[in-house]
């Protein structure tokens, strides 16, 4: 499945994100926002689109709100 980015309010949300998202055994990359993405935080992550879900999850009970998913 191809890769989501998942972009975020702050680079610290990010930062804090990719942890809890490793931690929970979820494959995430820090990468720069890319051109086309609209966000405050100049760090994006990316996950594999079949942990979609898994991510959410994670990131909902560690209580770090995610901006959106770009596609």
């Amino acid at each position: 499945m191809a890769e989501l980015i998942l972009v975020f309010a702050t680079n610290a949300d990010a930062m804090i994100a990719t942890k809890a998202l490793k931690d929970a055994g979820v494959a995430a990359k820090m990468i720069p926002k890319p051109a086309g993405v609209d966000s405050t935080a100049n760090l994006c992550l990316t996950i594999d689109g079949s942990s979609e879900n898994d991510a959410a999850s994670v990131l909902n009970v560690a209580g770090i709100a995610f901006g959106g998913v770009a596609r």
